[in-house]
């Protein structure tokens, strides 16, 4: 009988060769504008990066073009290159659905809790197991060593997304908070990509010397990593990036991955969870997060045949029997990211070392995630491990049930509140003195609009 990645390959609407061209397919776009940055800071590596680190900030705000200007006062090359990045990537595709945004933010918005829940134990495992593309993850031991601020970021990223306002459409243009934060990580990939293809060259064509801060994972990249004995990789030096046999860093097939991680992820997991979600909810979250695809700058071609969650699911099993396989930065990265959650997990849940919780976000992976996925990360189950996970697979879908018939809604707001008081330090501000400002609840650094919370499924505040 054939296996799932033969019949996805079957059913797939890509051969294994348009793939093939998709990995060896960069940004241009975006790699327009730090090629401008380069060939204008040549001076020194550190000027370079800090320009960068500026053009990073952008945009801060919906004025892109003032912010242009106050960054870069003296710069036309670059604000030209970046007025044209903007503009371009803010344009309407033709498919656009306003309708599907909406409906489309209201699943996350209404599922909050347990989405967050699958990207901690889902969505991040996976991109762990995606090869070559750890390489790139492995670029800075921030990752590994600052697993708590790693996952408050990708939060972040996610709810400034899917919250209420993420994807707008002002003067026929996209905008809003999710489409900002977007642009941003496309410019951050292209700097990386930058960097990681010509760090030679640069090295060759920058002065610099050795006092590097360790806190700047471009600079110490580029340098750092080039010497004898690394102070910042310590003994384990990263592997090299081969161009032929791993495509161009963070191509167009690891971008379309790591997309679905975020859509198609999210909605097979809370599937697993046992949370009901119809059709018309899935598509419409497919269809949000394609229009984020679409900002970070994923081909056309594959966002066209992620308009359904049966399509979806064929592309990404495809994609993932290409790119899943074990590597050393995975199992570090998935590593620091269960003991920041066993860690938290101790001081959160009362009687912890009885109730097993240093193994709760361990075994609710092994549960989200596939057999392969799980392996490829390093891990394994013992017989004990397996008499456990059974009883956390039935509170797992006791929980589904109560969600779905909307039992859990008097603990909803207790139990968010809990888990960012532990991981993030939650505390609420009040801007009282500025009505353009609704009220916000911060975790630090962890920004979420206080609506959202008592706004949740679990809170009974669902938006049909």
């Amino acid at each position: 009988m054939p296996n799932n990645n033969e019949d996805a390959l079957s059913q797939s609407p890509f051969t294994e060769k348009m793939l093939d061209d998709f990995r060896q397919q960069g940004d241009p776009l975006a790699d327009e504008v730090i090629a401008v940055f380069a060939s204008q800071y040549c001076s020194s590596i550190q000027e370079l990066v800090e320009k960068l680190e500026n053009m990073i900030r952008m945009p801060s705000d919906d004025k892109v073009i003032d912010s242009i200007q106050k960054y870069f006062p003296d710069d036309e090359n670059i604000q030209h290159a970046l007025e044209k990045f903007f503009s371009q990537a803010t344009s309407l595709p033709k498919w656009i659905n306003t309708e599907k945004l909406e409906l489309g933010s209201h699943v996350f918005q209404d599922h909050l809790f347990s989405s967050i829940m699958v990207l901690g134990c889902a969505s991040l495992p996976t991109t762990y197991v995606c090869q070559p593309d750890t390489k790139v993850l492995g670029f800075t031991r921030r990752l590994i060593d600052d697993a708590p601020k790693r996952l408050v970021e990708t939060a972040q990223m996610v709810t400034d997304v899917m919250g209420e306002g993420g994807l707008t459409i002002q003067s026929g243009k996209l905008a809003g908070k999710g489409i900002q934060s977007i642009l941003k990580i496309r410019l951050i990939h292209a700097a990386v990509r930058h960097m990681m293809l010509h760090k030679e060259k640069i090295l060759a064509d920058h002065q610099h010397d050795n006092n590097i801060d360790p806190n700047n994972f471009l600079l110490a990249y580029v340098f750092d990593s080039r010497q004898e004995q690394s102070s910042w990789y310590g003994k384990q030096r990263p592997d090299p990036w081969n161009v032929k046999t791993d495509g161009v860093p963070i191509n167009n097939e690891a971008l379309a991955i790591i997309l679905l991680t975020f859509s198609f992820t999210i909605l097979r997991g809370l599937k697993k969870i046992g949370i009901r979600i119809n059709k018309e909810q899935r598509d419409a979250y497919l269809h949000s997060w394609n229009i984020v695809g679409y900002t970070l700058g994923v081909d056309e071609r594959l966002l066209a045949e992620f308009s359904s969650y049966e399509k979806t699911k064929v592309i990404y099993t495809q994609i993932m029997s290409r790119r899943r396989g074990y590597s050393n930065d995975g199992k570090l990265l998935q590593q620091s990211l269960l003991e920041a959650f066993a860690e938290n997990a101790k001081r959160l849940i009362p009687f912890a070392r009885l109730l097993h919780v240093r193994r709760l976000a361990r075994l609710i992976t092994s549960i989200l995630i596939s057999k392969e996925s799980y392996k490829a990360l390093g891990l394994k189950l013992s017989l004990y491990d397996y008499i456990v996970r059974f009883f956390v697979w039935l509170g797992v879908r006791l929980f589904g049930f109560l969600v779905n018939i909307k039992l859990l809604r008097p603990i909803a707001n207790y139990m968010f509140g809990r888990i960012a008081q532990s991981l993030w330090d939650w505390r609420k501000e009040f801007d009282n003195n500025d009505d353009r400002y609704e009220k916000i609840a911060i975790l630090k650094p962890l920004i979420i609009p206080y609506k959202l919370v008592p706004a949740s499924y679990l809170s009974g505040k669902y938006k049909k």
